[in-house]
């Protein structure tokens, strides 16, 4: 007895489809995508600030004061013909306390600032007047007594580099000079003028100077004030200078009329 022929024709047909149908794939799975950093800014780097550089100060040289008295405030200073340690000795070796008057200043040499001053003490060394070195604060060579001299001659003394100017200053009568000093601090050439003016009047140029190499003194004689009647009373003074200089204003004796019959 044969078998029924449906059942084969419908596994046939079921081999068959199973043939030609494609395969079933499972998907790849898609990599997830790396997130790409945003670009960040490097932070600019700090500066180094640059180191600060402290000037040194300037050594203060005393200040003293026209006719002011003052002592030596150390022992064996020497009193010199001009401003300088190489200038002629005048008076030599002046003990601790040696009382001396300035007459003006300071002004620079060969390191240190110098008084011109006169004697003021009865002991030795005696000596009419002469460049001191003053020496530099804390420690000076010459230390104020807190005193002026009653009978000092002196009206005003300065002292400066550059230009300047000063006032009210009396000056009464033609009996007055004015000496100065000037040095250009880098030894080469320097300029120092001087005017005079009344509150209300025109300055009248009264000292001109081209100062070279060297320490320049000088003075403005009382024939100067005797020449201009209307620079009298108050008067303004005014420097204009690249030089280092140091002034004073002072009363002159008027000159001595000879005696009636002295000539004789």
């Amino acid at each position: 007895m044969g078998l029924p022929r449906r059942p084969i024709v419908l596994l046939a047909v079921l081999v068959l489809a199973a043939c030609t149908m494609p395969p079933v794939t499972t998907p790849a799975p898609r990599p997830t995508p790396t997130p790409t950093a945003e670009a960040t800014a490097s932070p600019e780097p700090t500066p180094t600030p640059e180191p600060t550089v402290e000037s040194t100060p300037e050594p203060e040289v005393p200040s003293f004061g026209a006719g002011e008295l003052i002592q030596t405030a150390t022992d064996g200073l020497r009193v010199r013909q001009r401003p300088g340690r190489t200038s002629v000795v005048v008076a030599g070796l002046l003990p601790l306390g040696a009382e001396l008057q300035v007459v003006m200043g300071p002004i620079p040499a060969e390191g240190f600032g110098w008084y011109l001053v006169t004697d003021a003490d009865p002991a030795e060394p005696e000596f009419r007047e002469g460049w001191i070195a003053a020496g530099y604060e804390p420690d000076p060579f010459l230390r104020s007594t807190g005193r002026t001299a009653e009978d000092t001659a002196l009206v005003a003394a300065f002292a400066l580099t550059g230009d300047a100017e000063y006032g009210p200053i009396e000056v009464p009568d033609e009996h007055h000079a004015i000496r100065w000093v000037a040095v250009d601090p880098n030894r080469r050439r320097c300029q120092f003028s001087v005017l005079l003016a009344t509150p209300d009047g025109d300055a009248v140029s009264a000292i001109r100077a081209t100062i070279g190499t060297d320490i320049v003194p000088g003075t403005l004689q009382p024939t100067f004030f005797a020449a201009q009647p209307d620079l009298r009373g108050l008067l303004f003074l005014t420097v204009q200078s690249d030089c280092a200089w140091t002034l004073a204003v002072t009363r002159v004796p008027p000159p001595v009329d000879p005696s009636p019959g002295e000539d004789d």
